[in-house]
């Protein structure tokens, strides 16, 4: 008689599972966008390299996080490096307010010549030089006379595998019967440079400003929003803790602190379409966060039908849910006018 009674716990458990196994990600997962704002954020700190934000972001970091080819790197001894067109630079320092940075090649700070046998280039699209500078020229493979020209000198410190000798020249030479030639900018601050004072040339690096508009960022960070950059969109954008989570600025909210007194949600009887309502009032869901809500001039025709018919509370809910439908009522401050 009794092994005929199933136990409460597998009746209820069938119903359980099979809710589970419909809806997973409306059960467990929150909205997929929510990631961004607490992915980003975050300031790189390395060594000497400290506080660098946005336009900028730690390797570690996702994508989205940074500008695209601005990914700092931090190596051992708390070097920070930079790939600029498949060439690593050291990054000696870096002023964010003036977006300028002092960078160097990392093959010559190691080693006093390149050892990678390619030009210094600079991707234009991202960066400018922001000081003076030379072009120092290093050679490889040159026949015995090379000497014999005035200002080459020949590097004694400096082995690269497959050429016995390395030259150097400042400033820029057409070709002089080398095999290869390599250019590195340095700072014309460094004035006349020979193979006795290579390495503190190199070492100073040259100066060079990024071209990334990252001014949407005062009003991001003001918000209360984090500043990344849309694949989207292909420009900058801020990331914000409530719905929408990608925006311009973050949705205006008053009294967002944990215990701030909040007002009663309020019904208000939707007006004529496309006609903005005068007044804007406070409404709280629950989550000690004050929202500024008032009508947009909008028709339904864009709208969920019967959205208009809700409270505010339940049309602020139903976008929190559906991103991408207006309400009728809710908007930010940068809405108003």
């Amino acid at each position: 008689m009794n092994s005929q009674i199933l136990p409460r716990f597998s009746l209820l458990s069938i119903p359980t599972l099979f809710l589970f196994l419909q809806f997973p990600f409306s059960l467990a997962n929150p909205d997929p966008d929510e990631v961004f704002y607490s992915s980003c954020g975050a300031t790189f700190n390395c060594g000497s390299i400290a506080g660098v934000g946005y336009p900028f972001r730690g390797y570690q970091e996702p994508e989205f996080c940074g500008y695209p080819g601005l990914v700092l790197t931090c190596g051992n001894n708390n070097i920070t490096t930079l790939v600029i067109n498949d060439i690593i630079f050291r990054v000696l320092d870096i002023n964010p307010s003036a977006q300028t940075m002092n960078i160097a090649r990392e093959d010559v700070m190691e080693a006093t010549c390149p050892q990678e046998l390619v030009n210094t280039t600079l991707d234009n699209s991202l960066f400018e030089y922001s000081s003076s500078y030379i072009n120092l020229t290093f050679l490889y493979g040159c026949p015995a006379p090379i000497t014999l020209i005035p200002g080459i000198d020949q590097i004694g410190t400096c082995n690269v595998s497959g050429y016995s000798g390395v030259y150097l020249m400042p400033g820029t030479i057409g070709w002089v019967g080398c095999d290869v030639s390599v250019t590195v900018p340095v700072s014309n601050l460094a004035g006349s440079i020979n193979s006795t004072d290579l390495g503190e040339a190199v070492e100073t690096g040259f100066g060079v400003k990024w071209k990334v508009d990252t001014s949407v960022c005062s009003g991001c960070t003001g918000s209360g929003g984090h500043c990344g950059y849309s694949n989207f969109s292909k420009q900058t954008t801020c990331y914000c803790p409530n719905p929408p989570y990608v925006s311009g600025t973050c949705l205006t909210t008053v009294g967002a602190r944990a215990g701030a007194p909040s007002p009663s949600p309020s019904k208000i009887t939707p007006g004529t379409n496309g006609k903005a309502l005068t007044s804007i009032i406070q409404i709280n869901l629950g989550d000690n966060v004050d929202y500024q809500v008032g009508q947009l001039k909008a028709t339904k025709a864009i709208d969920s039908p019967g959205i208009c018919d809700l409270s505010i509370k339940q049309q602020l809910l139903h976008w929190k849910r559906q991103r991408g439908v207006r309400p009728c009522f809710i908007r930010s401050k940068t809405e108003e006018g």
